[in-house]
């Protein structure tokens, strides 16, 4: 018949002696380990470790300033106002004292809304200033002007008092 007990079941017996909890700095490893001191001339020894393949840093300044100012072209000041009044004969929005603000691009369909009940209207029209105001001329009859009030139309562009 084999053998039934390993070497394992002869650990099983050992017994563990009990540790005064009181003197824990002198007899366990963790007191030793308080009172260790390392010499002075011991030198320890690392490598540094360096990219074999760095990157190599690139100026944007040009390309940021120049994005910067397609973001202020493009959306600074953009406000929303109703207009003054309408002419249903000449088929004209007008703005009443106030002026476009944008720079040497002008006004467009692309970068001017026109909303009747907060819908846009299609892109067919030209914004141009007159004077104090601001006319907007609708190349096509998208607006119900006997249903329509002044209140319900509004623009959205570039505008400055």
């Amino acid at each position: 018949m084999l053998n039934r007990f390993n070497s394992n079941t002869r650990k099983l017996n050992k017994v563990v002696p009990k540790v005064n909890i009181n003197n824990l700095t002198n007899n366990d490893l963790t007191g030793s380990l308080l009172n260790i001191v390392i010499p002075t001339n011991t030198k320890f020894e690392s490598k540094t470790k360096s990219n074999p393949n760095p990157i190599k840093v690139v100026n944007n300044k040009t390309t940021i300033l120049n994005f910067h100012k397609e973001i202020l072209e493009h959306s600074a000041r953009y406000v929303q106002r109703t207009i003054d009044e309408f002419d249903n004969v000449a088929n004209t929005l007008t703005i009443h004292n106030v002026s476009l603000d944008y720079g040497t691009n002008g006004a467009s369909p692309n970068n001017f809304e026109v909303l009747v009940f907060g819908l846009h209207i299609p892109g067919d029209y030209t914004i141009k200033e007159v004077g104090n105001n601001v006319v907007i001329t609708l190349s096509g009859y998208y607006i119900d002007y006997d249903n329509v009030t002044i209140n319900d139309i509004y623009v959205m562009g570039k505008l400055k008092e």
